[in-house]
């Protein structure tokens, strides 16, 4: 659902009407044959995108509730000559299950979706894998996770990472990448020298336990929905700098400003490209956070107790509380159904 994908992929704007063609034939195969065999009471599916509107087409006396993870809204303004099917299936869903506030004002402005069928549930983490381990604040460890792309900002989070040389830190970089762009950011940590770890992809339990150890996290993203990362990293003990978005606006509001820091996000051109004559603010304000972050974690180290006040306000945020909240959805649209 992203142009750049950390492995070979084919973005959605490229395809031809005859691979659009086999690619809704094939899915359309699918669906059909997955209701057949197992006869659900409700569909959920993911993405307010071309197989769920498809899906709600062909299946229309199932009840059906999708979740928006925020690249659909995306490519919804980037790819528009699919809006009209997109929004043909996905205008009738029963229910959706939107990451945040602002999310759920833009879902139905843009699918034409009521309100009363938006339901905000937010995303959850792992509680028992995302923990905090031990820290170290002499040489802090700070973490980046996603991929090495422009759109999340690594390039300028390298570039003010290079400027701030008069502090001990460790970047620890975990992510994948392809084409060009991994490869700039992959050149830029280089020049970091041994002060960056570039650990490539990484399994959930490696980046849980990279994240248990670490001080810091950084997300300078230039697009994101509601990024799972933030609670993750959050309930690992990390302080944590993002980029100032909507999404990342909501998490904050849960964790505090002790715990969750801004960047200033730049002026935008397009989705998530930084209009001409700002970057070089970006990376200064990107630097300024992080020696202000680093400043803190040697002067005020967190104590026990405001772990332990965190992970209280994490609780809404772990997955069993999202499902719980799901769940609600679907025992609303059953009972509704079986009258």
């Amino acid at each position: 659902m992203s142009d750049v994908m950390p492995y070979p992929s084919m973005r959605f704007s490229d395809l031809t009407d005859r691979q659009l063609s086999s690619y809704r034939d094939v899915f359309k195969t699918a669906v059909l044959k997955a209701a057949a065999r197992f006869r659900p009471d409700i569909i959920h599916s993911n993405h307010l995108w071309l197989v769920t509107s498809l899906a709600r087409r062909i299946l229309p006396g199932i009840p059906m509730v999708a979740t928006c993870h925020g690249t659909d809204l995306r490519q919804m303004h980037t790819c528009p000559r699919f809006r009209q099917e997109v929004v043909s299936g996905c205008s009738g869903l029963d229910g959706v299950f939107a990451l945040f506030s602002r999310q759920a004002e833009e879902i139905r402005q843009v699918y034409g979706i009521p309100a009363g069928r938006i339901h905000v549930t937010g995303a959850g983490f792992r509680s028992g894998l995302f923990v905090p381990g031990e820290k170290k604040t002499d040489i802090p460890t700070i973490v980046y996770g996603g991929k090495l792309s422009r759109a999340k900002g690594v390039p300028w989070m390298l570039r003010a990472f290079a400027s701030v040389t008069d502090l001990p830190w460790t970047l620890f970089l975990a992510g994948g990448g392809t084409g060009p762009e991994r490869t700039e950011c992959i050149d830029l940590a280089g020049r970091l020298g041994n002060r960056a770890v570039i650990a490539g992809s990484l399994r959930q339990e490696d980046f849980a336990a990279a994240l248990s150890g670490a001080n810091m996290f950084i997300l300078p993203s230039l697009y994101e929905g509601l990024p799972l990362v933030l609670p993750e990293a959050l309930a690992s003990g990390c302080l944590c700098l993002a980029t100032d978005l909507p999404g990342v606006r909501d998490i904050l509001k849960m964790a505090g400003t002790d715990w969750l820091r801004l960047i200033p996000c730049p002026p935008l051109e397009g989705a998530d490209t930084i209009a001409p004559g700002y970057e070089s603010k970006f990376v200064g304000d990107i630097a300024a956070k992080l020696r202000e972050a680093l400043t803190d974690i040697f002067h005020r180290p967190p104590s026990a107790e405001s772990y332990r006040e965190l992970a209280e306000r994490l609780k809404n945020s772990t997955w069993q509380a999202v499902f719980q909240r799901m769940e609600k959805v679907y025992f609303t649209l059953a009972a509704s159904e079986s009258r």
